[in-house]
């Protein structure tokens, strides 16, 4: 007999079905027993009545490996509304311990640093898996907005012969008798591509070296990137990002009401016309005039509690959680134009020498998405990267392709655990992350000596 999968038991009623999952939760109840299995599909409740069927599952733990023959039915009553009559169970493997961690009942408890220890059988629970089938339903979105929009896919190197980034935030690693280093970016890469294919997208993992233990750091992080070519000015990206949010809500809200349910969520809310503009000399003069706190930073840039206070002007006055952020600090890096005559679009009057062509994409009081205006010209990246001590040696294949026509162009980075954090509401963003690597846990294990490691 051909396997039925538990959400197909509507579509197989009053016929015999064989099913194969985990035991999920089992119980007595007088002369019957009810059986609960898990597979992909979802749950299924099993009415077991023969005393010998009772008996192969006595002593056996959640997580033993079951196939069960039997009769699909209506259930009205039933949580399921389907169930499986007289059932007949074959163990295929059997768990004969209990599970460290209750994964039967309908919520899931335990410190965060407990939840990531036994993360290989939370995975299990219906709460924990939503989370992540959101976060794929993300990635899947992400990727078929690009596509429509005329952006091409292709796979980033991860490890390059010299840092994607200026900084020291970078892992090094032996490479032969050599070094080579952990992409901390597809920087480099996305923009060769544009040189090739005008628009590109890829999605991919990032490494950053950076020693904060902090609820919204790790050292490994999923991205989803795009650059685009032939544009007049980076408000053109602004739009194609904007659409493709939108689609990534559309599809969430659509596919995952379940998931979302689960976890009691509202999603982001988001604004009927363009995503709110500011400045982020205008935003710090309004959080100014907000709180009294003053508008002059060391840096042209909002801090966590800028960011919230921001977050809460832009939701009180246009009704959206999401608002861009524009023109941060000048020399933002090599590669991104400066607010001043000579970069794309801009003219005496909107140059201001003090910023960069640069937007952040925030959220709920939290960055989702950067990017900038990248520079074209080939002799004006040497210059810059000769002014920020970099060396253009280390950067040939990179300036090739600007050494031989790059159009204008601009491009972005979503961080999907960063989005997935703030849809779902989490204080820590490792409960957005199946397996984080961070100062204490590399891909989710517990570095040795770090047991007692907490984080800030």
């Amino acid at each position: 007999m051909r396997r039925t999968l538990t959400n197909e038991l509507k579509a197989k009623v009053d016929t015999d079905v064989l099913l194969k999952g985990w035991l999920h939760n089992f119980r007595k109840l007088g002369s019957i027993a009810f059986l609960v299995l898990r597979d992909r599909g979802g749950f299924a409740q099993i009415i077991i009545e023969s005393k010998e069927e009772m008996e192969k599952l006595s002593n056996l733990y959640t997580g033993t490996i079951l196939e069960v023959q039997g009769k699909s039915v209506s259930a009205p009553k039933s949580k399921y509304g389907y169930e499986v009559q007289n059932g007949k169970v074959k163990v295929l493997v059997p768990v004969t311990f209990p599970s460290p961690i209750d994964i039967s009942k309908e919520d899931i408890h335990g410190e965060l640093d407990t939840m990531l220890d036994l993360r290989p059988v939370v995975i299990r629970h219906p709460k924990i898996q939503a989370v992540f089938k959101v976060q794929a339903g993300i990635l899947t979105a992400f990727a078929d907005s690009m596509r429509v929009q005329g952006f091409m896919e292709f796979r980033n190197p991860i490890l390059l012969g010299a840092a994607s980034e200026s900084g020291a935030s970078v892992f090094e690693v032996n490479y032969f008798d050599g070094k080579a280093y952990l992409a901390q970016s597809p920087q480099f890469y996305k923009q060769i591509m544009v040189g090739g294919f005008e628009r590109v997208f890829t999605i991919g993992t990032v490494f950053r070296a950076e020693k904060h233990n902090t609820v919204r750091h790790l050292m490994e992080i999923t991205q989803m990137d795009g650059e685009m070519g032939f544009i007049d000015s980076y408000e053109e990206v602004l739009d194609v990002i904007e659409r493709t949010t939108r689609h990534i809500f559309d599809c969430v809200g659509m596919n995952y009401k379940e998931e979302l349910a689960l976890w009691n969520v509202t999603l982001p809310k988001l604004p009927e016309g363009k995503f709110p503009r500011i400045k982020v000399k205008e935003a710090l003069k309004i959080i100014e005039e907000r709180t009294g706190k003053s508008a002059k930073r060391e840096e042209l840039d909002l801090d966590p509690e800028d960011e919230r206070e921001i977050a809460k002007y832009v939701l009180e006055k246009y009704d959206s959680d999401f608002l861009w952020l524009l023109n941060f600090k000048a020399n933002k890096n090599f590669y991104t134009w400066n607010n001043e005559v000579g970069a794309p679009s801009v003219t005496k009057e909107t140059e201001d020498k003090d910023e960069s062509l640069s937007y952040d994409l925030e959220c709920r009081g939290l960055e989702w998405l950067s990017g900038t205006h990248r520079i074209h010209i080939y002799e004006k990246l040497v210059e810059n990267m000769k002014l920020q001590g970099l060396s253009g040696e280390d950067a040939k294949h990179y300036l090739m392709a600007f050494q031989y026509g790059m159009p204008s162009e601009a491009g972005f980075s979503f961080g999907l655990e960063r989005m997935t954090k703030q849809i779902f509401g989490f204080s820590n963003i490792r409960e957005a992350t199946l397996f984080p690597s961070d100062l204490k846990r590399v891909a989710g294990a517990v570095r040795k000596g770090k047991e007692d490691m907490k984080y800030e």
